[in-house]
């Protein structure tokens, strides 16, 4: 083994060669950030007033039943009203294709929103091994925008924000093609507003450092830039820089407060909505202003994150309910699971006082 001093100075000597390839390249992103125009969020009001209803689904870690060998997802959608659109039990013993069957078999609402997406059981049945290892996810997020397709079918113009950009690593294409349609068809007719918004994005990760010359974004102030594609595609990873024909939205990177320590998010504009952005940045502005606890973060996303998740209560109600439906089967399972959940309780209990 190399003595420390050794080894620090090698280790040093390969990093500068490293960062002597990759500086070129952020040298010229940060000129061509400089170069774009950033546009003030004015405080002023929007044309007409206009209501936010944000949707978002559980989280992959948060919604699980667990009594082996007994496995149950829980995937809920809700908005920041309180409304839950979607709560379905998943069991995780199935294949990834026969979780799909079950669960259009066991819910009509689903099979009615794909027969309005015009598309097929089939055409959600996973392809390869990544849409099988993330078929949940695929799910959870289809459900988010099937509760958005439903508010969009609303008369009362709106802006609706999805939680995450508005585009879809996860949904084929011709599913992916299909919502895009709907969504236009259902904007246009009732006026709504279409955002997506998200907390992180590795494109605003390689930006954020060509930011910094950037006096926009240093100053106090809410504003916002709008990222051009090609720019887009060469700061996105590799494996994302296929997704344009899976994009609904035009990225836009916002400061939606004012103050330092506020976050630089990724907002998705839907593409033919391009003429109301300086509407659509105001709305998020009011969101964000004042909210908490993540500051510059739209408001009502938080509020439907906090209806989304479940909480510890509820999950002891699912519990009972899961212990009470196994009694009605077979009274001494249901005992038995009983007595190990509350010995597990007992040594959780017991290892948080220690």
């Amino acid at each position: 083994m190399l003595p420390d001093q050794d080894r620090h100075n090698r280790i040093r000597r390969s990093l500068a060669l490293a960062l002597n390839h990759e500086w070129p390249q952020l040298e010229r992103t940060r000129k061509r950030v400089a170069r774009l125009p950033t546009v003030r969020i004015l405080d002023e009001p929007a044309a007409t007033d206009m209501p936010i209803v944000a949707t978002v689904a559980t989280d992959g870690g948060e919604g699980r039943l667990s009594l082996a060998p007994i496995s149950i997802q829980i995937v809920r959608v809700a908005d920041n009203r309180g409304v839950v659109h979607f709560e379905e039990f998943v069991p995780q013993s199935l294949r990834p294709d026969e979780v799909m069957r079950y669960f259009f078999a066991s819910d009509e609402r689903f099979q009615r929103f794909l027969r309005y997406l015009g598309i097929s059981l089939e055409d959600l049945l996973p392809e390869n091994d990544f849409q099988k290892s993330h078929l949940l996810a695929m799910l959870r997020e289809l459900l988010e925008w099937a509760a958005l397709l439903k508010l969009a079918a609303q008369k009362q113009p709106t802006l609706l924000l999805r939680d995450g950009l508005l585009r879809s690593v996860m949904l084929r294409d011709r599913v992916f093609q299909a919502l895009r349609r709907r969504f236009e068809e259902l904007t246009t007719e009732h006026g709504h507003l279409l955002v997506g918004a998200a907390k992180r994005s590795s494109v605003v990760n390689y930006l954020t450092v060509a930011f910094g010359v950037n006096e926009t974004f240093q100053a106090s102030l809410p504003a916002y830039v709008c990222i051009p594609p090609e720019l887009e595609r060469e700061a996105a990873p590799a494996q994302y820089r296929w997704i344009g024909d899976r994009a609904m939205g035009q990225l836009h990177l916002a400061k939606l407060d004012t103050g330092e320590n506020v976050p630089v998010l990724p907002v998705d504009v839907a593409a033919w909505q391009q003429h109301r952005i300086d509407d659509t940045m105001r709305y998020l502005r009011r969101s964000a202003r004042g909210s908490f606890p993540k500051r510059g973060y739209p408001q009502e996303l938080l509020m439907a994150h906090e209806y989304a998740k479940l909480s510890s209560l509820e999950i002891e109600m699912l519990e009972s309910e899961l212990l009470r439906e196994l009694a009605t089967r077979e009274p001494s399972v249901a005992h038995q699971a009983s007595a190990l959940m509350l010995l597990g309780r007992r040594i959780v209990e017991d290892m948080d006082e220690e």
